[in-house]
């Protein structure tokens, strides 16, 4: 493969160096802060699709949120994959610390990034066990309208790669028991798509994202955390902390559908 040609309008990601490690060290506190917890669905299917065969994956993911991109990172930890993400040029520009864990850029309003852009995309996903997320709707939007409104980039990247193998991964951000929210992240089947299928391949992944996320909302709807790998845990909740002053105090237990305890695999 050709390397990428070079572009003003292209910043590349920078995964090495001590900076990535506190990035790193920044977004598990954030995410700690933030949500009570973060659960995924699909990550064992996708981890034995990397074993038997490591090529690179595109994760087509929905956008619906600022802690979008934080997710992302974070998920790719879970998998692991060698994660990477395209952001737009301008953002890149102001948080340029983004680059330690993956982020690269592309501007849609200069031909040559958006090349330069794809090229570099083709060329990460050429590396075993990549990951690179894409999301196609270009802005975030709400997580129930449909129908989901994708740009032409994955059209333009499949014509551009001959072959995908994609993973549609929806997200989603709900309030269960807790005063603050829980995320949620499904991991699709991966699918190589395939050159011929260019002309359809916006409408053939909009459909299979869209049944993911419908398919995660059925579930998060149940408020069983039970249906989910647990991937992170926040800091405790006022629940959380009611709870064990009642077993301290000798009465009984709470019973909280969504307390789960000491299961952090990323936090402390």
């Amino acid at each position: 493969m050709t390397a990428p040609r070079p572009s003003s309008r292209l910043i590349r990601a920078h995964k090495r160096g001590w900076p990535r490690h506190a990035v790193r060290e920044l977004i598990r506190r954030k995410l700690r802060q933030h949500f009570h917890g973060i659960h995924a669905q699909g990550i064992d299917r996708l981890r034995a699709a990397l074993d038997d065969d490591p090529a690179g994956v595109l994760f087509l993911a929905n956008h619906s949120s600022w802690w979008d991109f934080f997710m992302a990172h974070w998920l790719n930890e879970a998998v692991p994959v060698d994660g990477y993400g395209m952001t737009e040029h301008s953002n890149l520009v102001k948080f340029g610390f983004f680059r330690r864990i993956g982020a690269y850029s592309v501007d849609r309003g200069d031909s040559g990034s958006v090349r330069a852009s794809l090229d570099y995309t083709l060329e990460l996903l050429g590396r075993p066990r990549a990951g690179v997320w894409l999301f196609p709707q270009g802005v975030i939007a709400c997580n129930d309208a449909r129908p989901l409104a994708f740009q032409g980039g994955l059209r333009l990247l499949l014509r551009r790669a001959g072959g995908l193998r994609i993973v549609p991964v929806a997200l989603r951000y709900e309030y269960w028991q807790d005063e603050r929210p829980e995320a949620f992240a499904r991991f699709g089947e991966a699918t190589w798509a395939d050159r011929a299928g260019t002309a359809t391949v916006l409408d053939t992944w909009r459909g299979r994202l869209t049944s993911e996320l419908d398919s995660l909302t059925a579930d998060v709807l149940t408020q069983d955390a039970g249906r989910f790998e647990p991937i992170l845990s926040g800091r405790g909740s006022i629940n959380d902390r009611y709870a064990r002053l009642r077993e301290r105090l000798g009465g009984p237990p709470a019973d909280y559908s969504t307390s789960r305890g000491d299961r952090d695999q990323g936090g402390s």
